[in-house]
C-alpha cells in the first residue's frame, strides 16, 4: 500500500509546566502541509517487522509493534499473521520541527490497520498513536488539529482557508529534548492565543495569521542552534513576513500569497544555501 505521510507546522506553541510524567503540557494547533515521505507498507509472510526509515528512533517500527500488541491483546489476531515491510522515501527533513518521523509513524498506523484487517476504530488508532509519541495522534487524526497536554489530547481546529508558505532549513539537527530543556514554560493560561489566530484565519488575512503565530519554543531553540536565527533573517529578506520556527526547530516557515511569490521566495533562500520548499496546507475535508 503507497501511502504519503505528511508534514505539519505549527502556527501556535504554547508551553506550559513540566507534568508529573517528565514531559510538559502544551497547546498547540498543528496544521499539516503538502510536503510528505512517501511509504509502501506491505504484509509479511512471518511475524517481523522492518523498515528502511532512516530515524536512530524508527517510529514507524514502533507504531507496528503497538498496534500489533494491541491486536492481539484485543484477541482480534494472531501475532504470527502480523508481519509487515515498510519502505520509507524521506522528503521531511530529520530534526526540522516538521513531525517527519511521527508522520511516518501515523501512516503507518492507518495502512497496516487496514492491511491486517483490524478494523480498529479511529478512538483506538489515536490511543496506539499517543503511546508511540507525542505528535503522532495529531497526524493520525490528520487536518488542522488542536493538541494538548503531551500530545495525547487531540480535537479537530476546522476548516481553514488554503495557504501558501516558504519552508526553509538551516541544515541543523535541534535536539528536542535539549529545547524543552531550555524553555521557559508559560505560568498563566492564555486562552486570546488561540482565539485570535482562529479570528485571523476566519478573515483570511495573511498579515494578521502571520501576527497571530507564537512559538514559546523559538527563543530557546535560537540560543541552541543560532542558524536558527539566520534563517529567519533570511526569511525576512526574501520578502516573507513575520516568520516563524515549527515545533523545536530548526525548520522556518512563513506565509505567502501565492505560489509565484512562493516559489521566488524559495530561489532566494536556495541561492543563500538553505533548503527550501513552496508548500501549501493540506487539510482536506473530512
Amino acid at each position: 500500500m503507497q501511502v504519503a505521510a505528511h508534514a505539519k507546522v505549527n502556527f501556535t506553541l504554547e508551553v506550559f509546566g513540566e507534568r508529573a510524567d517528565g514531559f510538559h503540557a502544551l497547546r498547540s494547533l498543528v496544521v499539516p502541509i503538502s510536503l510528505a515521505d512517501a511509504l509502501d507498507v506491505q504484509t509479511a509472510d512471518e511475524a517481523t517487522i522492518t523498515s528502511d526509515s532512516p530515524y536512530p528512533d524508527d517510529l514507524c517500527i514502533k507504531a507496528a509493534f503497538k498496534l500489533r500488541e494491541r491486536a492481539i491483546a484485543a484477541g482480534v489476531a494472531d501475532a504470527k499473521n502480523l508481519g509487515a515491510s515498510i519502505s520509507v522515501k524521506k522528503r521531511i527533513p530529520a530534526g526540522g520541527g516538521l513531525g517527519g518521523g511521527s508522520a511516518d509513524a501515523a501512516a503507518t498506523l492507518k495502512a497496516l490497520n487496514i492491511l491486517w484487517n483490524l478494523d480498529f476504530p479511529l478512538a483506538r488508532l489515536l490511543e496506539i498513536a499517543a503511546e508511540v509519541g507525542s505528535d503522532v495522534p495529531a497526524l493520525t487524526l490528520g487536518g488542522a488539529v488542536i493538541m494538548e497536554g503531551r500530545g495525547e489530547k487531540v480535537e479537530k481546529f476546522g476548516t481553514i482557508p488554503p495557504l501558501y508558505l516558504v519552508l526553509a532549513n538551516p541544515g541543523v539537527f535541534s535536539s528536542t529534548k535539549e529545547v524543552y530543556k531550555k524553555c521557559q514554560a508559560r505560568l498563566t493560561d492564555a486562552p486570546e492565543i488561540l482565539h485570535n489566530m482562529r479570528s485571523a484565519l476566519e478573515i483570511g488575512n495573511l498579515d494578521a495569521i502571520s501576527a497571530a503565530m507564537v512559538n514559546d519554543l523559538a527563543f530557546p531553540a535560537v540560543s541552541l542552534y543560532p542558524q536558527i536565527a539566520t534563517a529567519l533573517e533570511a526569511m525576512r529578506q526574501a520578502g516573507i513576513k513575520r516568520p516563524m520556527m515549527s515545533g523545536s526547530g530548526s525548520t522556518v516557515f512563513g506565509l505567502v500569497p501565492n505560489e509565484a511569490e512562493g516559489r521566488k521566495s524559495k530561489a532566494l533562500l536556495e541561492a543563500q544555501g538553505f533548503a527550501a520548499w513552496c508548500v501549501h496546507t493540506f487539510c482536506p475535508v473530512m
